[in-house]
């Protein structure tokens, strides 16, 4: 079982120098391309026994990227043995959900155990129509988180949640968040014994990791632990509204949707369904997004023509007047 120690990194964002951190192609940005014939073959069992672990869901992600599938892609069988098919000959993280019920926790399969990180999680590299064995995946029973907001000042938590996934555009949230109570205090407790990436979000507060920061690759880490008993402290900043005016559109409902530059990975999301199509997300500031817009008349990206292309807008900790969204 492998445990990252929990650090804070900053992030020094200038207008014209993007600070890249995630090795791969942005979670927005990965697209499947026709089928390959590339597989990962693997072992499930449980830790310190080798007793096959099964109907356990397996899937791949991009390196450094991380979304829920629509469906599992893949179960383990009867003798814990899975095959988890990829869209697309690259590099790939394997991530393991047991159901909620399970006795196991969730891991991003590490090179030598289990690990809630996705930046140490095992590399798998596979060309077109390759087939690459990886060693067992040994499980470790499921460890629960519980959280509770640093006392002090602060917006109200209203509606509150937290989770590990990012949202997606078509308002799919993490399969299981948690509600964060009145209080301040959450649960979570299907997760692997390792140390976790948090996203935070209520009605007062903009979409945020733990540690106050856009990049889900720079978030502090919170430790899940059997039996736990000892709080996750945590602490949420207020947001940022930014306008954004997007001209030569039909009437209709649009949808803008602001993503982390280093990530891609969606940090807010604004609506309109009238002729002026104004929207006012509010997003956190300190960090760079690129703009998607879902329009009547089709998607749309600021500056550019996808995400690689699209122009990066600088999150100031201020109000900011209205911005002109802007075509390639």
């Amino acid at each position: 079982m492998k445990r990252v120690l929990p650090r804070r990194l900053g992030l020094v964002l200038t207008p014209v120098l993007i600070v890249a951190l995630a090795v791969g192609t942005p979670a927005y940005a990965a697209q499947a391309g026709d089928p390959t014939g590339a597989t990962i073959t693997t072992k499930l069992v449980q830790q310190g026994t080798d007793l096959p672990a099964r109907n356990i869901c397996v899937f791949a992600t991009p390196v450094l990227t991380f979304s829920w599938p629509d469906l599992c892609p893949a179960r383990s069988d009867a003798d814990g043995r899975v095959r988890v098919e990829v869209p697309a000959a690259g590099a790939y993280n394997l991530f393991v959900l047991p159901d909620s019920g399970s006795r196991y926790g969730a891991q991003w399969v590490g090179p030598d155990g289990g690990t809630g990180s996705q930046k140490t999680a095992r590399r798998i590299t596979l060309d077109t129509g390759e087939t690459k064995p990886v060693p067992k995946i040994e499980l470790d029973d499921r460890a629960t988180i519980v959280g509770q907001r640093r006392p002090g000042p602060g917006r109200q938590i209203v509606n509150g949640t937290v989770g590990i996934v990012s949202p997606t555009p078509d308002n799919q949230r993490d399969l299981r968040y948690s509600p964060i109570a009145d209080d301040g205090s959450f649960r979570i407790d299907w997760l692997g014994p390792y140390e976790w990436p948090l996203l935070f979000k209520s009605d007062q507060h903009p979409y945020q990791w733990s540690g106050q920061v856009g990049n889900r690759l720079l978030a502090d880490l919170a430790p899940a632990t059997i039996g736990a008993t000892e709080p996750y402290l945590f602490s949420l900043s207020g947001g940022t509204y930014v306008g954004v005016r997007i001209p030569d559109e039909p009437p209709g409902p649009l949808r803008l949707v602001m993503r982390n530059v280093a990530t891609g990975e969606a940090v807010a999301f604004g609506e309109d369904d009238d002729a002026n199509h104004h929207v006012r997300p509010m997003v956190l500031g300190g960090q760079q997004v690129k703009w998607e817009c879902l329009c009547p008349s089709g998607v749309r990206w600021h500056g550019g023509t996808d995400f690689a292309s699209a122009t990066p807008v600088v999150i100031h900790t201020m109000t900011l007047p209205y911005l002109t969204f802007e075509g390639p």
